[in-house]
């Protein structure tokens, strides 16, 4: 059995953060800390299946990032990679966590490089499920990523009040999946991620990005992809793995961009199997 808990912490500029906790039953191994960063248009409760799933190794803390489910802005606007960065440091903080393993999917994956190549005392390992790290994309994905940002930002403001987040979130799921994605969705989830639009208004323009910072990464590295995903997010993943040192690339046979929220199993196994390699320890490590 896994309990779970939601709690908040305070971001270093006064901002409110919401996560959820996740913790095995009395018994369970007390490993190190894993810090779960969800994908744009996503938040912490569509990874509660992957985080009950990891937390048999010890504590899961999954963080909802500004814009997102429970940590809205009170005016949404595209926010740098850093402050994202902050908000994990403040996350761990709140927590007494000295280091974690960050565990992210899509621009979480984006964030837990960034926070590994900037907070390079905090983080003992990262594995992140199919990056979309535009600066290392080719010509033609990073027109895409850019042409999909400017969008997003044009639905959000054409929106209005009431329609900008679902506005941007259509027109953010068309960008990066496809024409007619978002009315391919079936009713339940259109509805979710319409709430989720200002994330992706906060995201899209993939600001603040550092690619030299990758190659000063000390922390292992794995990133995994999947071979059912849509065909860009594989040649980004072999650049991320070719910048960052002694990084590992590990595919999923079938699995698509969304695994981590339709298929955790295979994921948590493929999380629990990097977090081996990195040869990390079996033990909770706090500040004292």
């Amino acid at each position: 059995m896994t309990s779970a808990s939601t709690r908040t912490c305070r971001a270093p500029d006064g901002a409110s953060l919401f996560y959820r906790a996740f913790a095995a039953a009395h018994g369970a191994e007390r490993g190190i800390p894993i810090v779960l960063l969800h994908a744009t248009l996503s938040a912490s409760v569509q990874l509660a299946g992957l985080a009950r799933l990891l937390a048999v190794r010890g504590p899961v803390f999954a963080l909802d990032r500004r814009g997102s489910g429970e940590s809205p802005m009170p005016v949404p606007r595209p926010l740098d990679v850093v402050v994202h960065v902050a908000d994990v440091a403040a996350l761990l903080d709140a927590e007494e966590i000295a280091v974690a393993i960050l565990v992210g999917h899509s621009f979480g994956g984006v964030v837990a490089l960034e926070a590994a190549a900037r907070l390079p005392g905090r983080v003992s390992a990262v594995v992140a499920w199919e990056p979309p790290y535009g600066p290392l994309a080719d010509a033609e994905t990073r027109a895409r990523f850019a042409t999909v940002a400017i969008a997003t930002d044009r639905a959000y403001a054409a929106g209005g009040t009431a329609g900008a987040a679902a506005a941007a979130a259509a027109t953010f799921l068309d960008g990066v999946a496809g024409d007619g994605a978002w009315q391919a969705l079936p009713d339940r989830a259109r509805a979710f991620l319409a709430t989720q639009g200002d994330g992706a208004y906060v995201d899209a323009a993939l600001a603040g990005l550092d690619p030299g910072g990758l190659s000063r990464i000390v922390a292992p590295v794995t990133i995994l992809t999947g071979t059912a995903s849509e065909p860009f997010y594989a040649p980004i993943a072999r650049a991320v793995v070719e910048r960052v040192p002694g990084a590992r690339l590990v595919a999923l046979d079938g699995l698509r961009h969304t695994a981590p929220i339709t298929d955790p199993e295979p994921v948590s196994g493929a999380v629990l199997d990097a977090i081996a390699a990195a040869g990390i320890p079996t033990r909770l490590e706090i500040h004292r």
